[in-house]
């Protein structure tokens, strides 16, 4: 099946957003790596959204303004969960980690949503 071409606006705010992810799970622990600490990771995932947002002005706001705006709503909420996560500044074991920082990565679940509709309008 012919995948169709996403806008680069679209896709210069995705790549940040998928280097957010990846900054984040890095706290979580794997058995050939030692983790990031949370804290770490925590800045570098907020590094990175930022850097998403200040692509969101490159996004013109009348192209696909629908997806924009739930893009811009995810990426918000996700820092919001973020700042929230850093001012608790809980102890957690694994299984708390792992819940923990899929709730700060949940709203990015937009991003996804949105490439395919993308996908889908050509």
């Amino acid at each position: 099946m012919f995948r169709r071409p996403i806008p680069r606006s679209f896709e210069a705010v995705a790549g940040p957003v998928e280097a957010a992810k990846r900054a984040l799970l890095a706290a979580v622990p794997a058995p050939r790596r030692e983790p990031e600490p949370l804290a770490s990771a925590l800045v570098r995932l907020d590094e990175q959204l930022e850097a998403a947002r200040s692509a969101m002005d490159a996004w013109p706001a009348d192209e696909s303004p629908r997806i924009r705006a739930d893009c811009l709503a995810a990426l918000d909420e996700s820092i919001r969960r973020s700042a929230a996560l850093r001012l608790q500044a809980p102890a957690l074991d694994f299984e708390s980690l792992v819940l923990v920082l899929g709730d700060v990565l949940a709203p990015l679940d937009a991003f996804a949503d949105a490439e395919h509709a993308l996908r889908r309008r050509g």
